[in-house]
């Protein structure tokens, strides 16, 4: 799902945004926390569970599973002139995020050095014996599209004057994402603007490697480094001026393959690509695979952990499903992606695009029309068919959106002050066991209780 807090949902508790109900980022008041995550599943297994960082998780459930918190999520992280408003904020997906982007500082990086420094504290000095699982959240490389001055003239420097999109390809555009480019402005946008904000974005990219890099090294240097798996990811990419586009909310390559890369040299395959379509929800089945733990219930995800030892997966379906909607008005629409092929569905118009991912990397050649192609846009239909509907989408969307207005408008914090706790007088109970015909199957008497 490739925007922030579905696709945190759906990486945590191994399904599918829509049918946990997380369909947007005010989804969070709707994830329930009687939705069992992995953090969940490793307390079982007997793990300590602890989030560090961002992880778009509230207000209602914080932890979601999580036995500890050890580093708060953003906040307010960015000042009023940075970050803007409404249609002009630096942080969302508007024209005026790339034209004000270069050299400077903002308090994204300040964010992500605290959270790397409270991991990499933990990671160094933790005295608890039990096994523990640390997830770590960052912000970059999200926009404000603002780095270092020394990143920003290296990159720079690299990038060649940038051609805008020619008028063909615009003309040829499928009509959904004619209309995601006018909802965001982003033809309006000037070639050297986009190399402006390529260049940060780049720095962006470094700023975050390096800052991996201090957990990397804790990770290598503490006693249990041996034992240690550590895997990296994304909830969604970026588009970083592909196809003339940024941000994320599409299913080009850019916004919706993300990175996936684990490491435990003591017990996997190493420097090895495995090619095969894995999704976020099959992360955490994989880590409780990991941990010995039990599954937890009712998920789509499935464990990989056969691609990681190199003992292969026959069975492995090979298959994506991705689903999207809501952001600046953005009907709803889908993606699947089986073997190479790519189909993105778009309910607004009731059509789709179609890619062979193998061949056509950029994503350049619609073969939606292709006669020779009709056979694999069929079937992708039919799956999508099978298990999805656009019209339940917004319904629930427009549902919750009521149910948030009344919420927001409350005229109080969601949580006022700390509950206050009830403890009853002495002699406010009183049983007399004896009375019962038959002994109970449990007693508090018992055992010297």
């Amino acid at each position: 799902y490739p925007l922030c807090a579905p696709s945190r949902a759906a990486f945590m508790t191994g399904q599918y945004p829509s049918d946990i109900g997380v369909y947007d980022n005010g989804g969070s008041y709707f994830f329930t926390p009687q939705t069992p995550t992995f953090a969940h599943g490793l307390g079982a297994a007997g793990y300590e569970a602890i989030l560090c960082g961002r992880m778009h998780f509230g207000p209602f459930d914080t932890f979601h599973g999580f036995e500890k918190r050890i580093h708060s999520d953003t906040g307010k992280f960015l000042s009023y002139e940075i970050q803007g408003e409404g249609g002009h904020r630096t942080n969302g997906q508007t024209k005026y995020a790339v034209e004000v982007s270069g050299h400077g500082k903002t308090g994204a990086q300040t964010f992500d050095q605290s959270v790397a420094d409270t991991a990499c504290d933990l990671i160094t000095n933790r005295q608890d014996e039990r096994p523990f699982a640390l997830v770590v959240g960052f912000f970059l490389p999200h926009n404000p599209l603002i780095c270092s001055r020394e990143l920003f003239d290296h990159y720079m420097a690299q990038i060649p004057p940038l051609e805008p999109e020619s008028q063909e390809y615009l003309n040829n555009l499928h009509p959904a994402m004619k209309k995601w480019r006018e909802r965001r402005g982003v033809d309006d946008l000037t070639p050297e603007q986009n190399r402006r904000g390529l260049a940060a974005y780049y720095g962006l990219v470094t700023e975050l490697d390096r800052t991996i890099g201090q957990i990397a090294e804790a990770v290598k240097t503490s006693p249990e480094g041996d034992n240690t798996v550590v895997m990296y990811t994304s909830d969604h990419g970026d588009m970083a001026h592909q196809h003339g586009m940024w941000w994320k909310s599409s299913f080009y390559e850019g916004a919706s393959n993300v990175p996936l890369i684990v490491s435990c040299p003591s017990r996997f395959l190493q420097n090895q690509t495995q090619d095969a379509n894995i999704s976020l929800i099959d992360i955490g089945p994989t880590v409780l695979d990991l941990a010995e733990g039990d599954p937890l219930p009712d998920v789509s995800g499935k464990s990989f952990t056969g691609f990681l030892t190199g003992e292969g997966i026959p069975d492995w379906p090979n298959e994506v499903f991705c689903e999207y909607a809501g952001l600046l008005g953005d009907h709803p629409a889908c993606m699947i992606r089986t073997g190479p092929w790519k189909l993105n569905y778009y309910s607004e118009f009731d059509s789709c695009q179609l890619f062979n991912i193998e061949k056509d990397p950029g994503e350049q050649n619609d073969r939606s029309n292709d006669p020779s192609c009709q056979e694999i846009v069929q079937t992708c239909l039919q799956k999508i068919q099978a298990r999805w509907s656009a019209e339940d989408m917004l319904d629930n969307l427009k549902k919750q959106a009521r149910a948030r207005k009344i919420i927001q408008s409350c005229g109080h914090s969601l949580t006022p002050h700390p509950e206050p706790r009830y403890s009853a007088p002495e002699g406010s109970n009183e049983f007399d066991f004896s009375q019962l015909p038959k002994e109970p199957s449990w007693s508090p008497f018992k055992n010297g209780s």
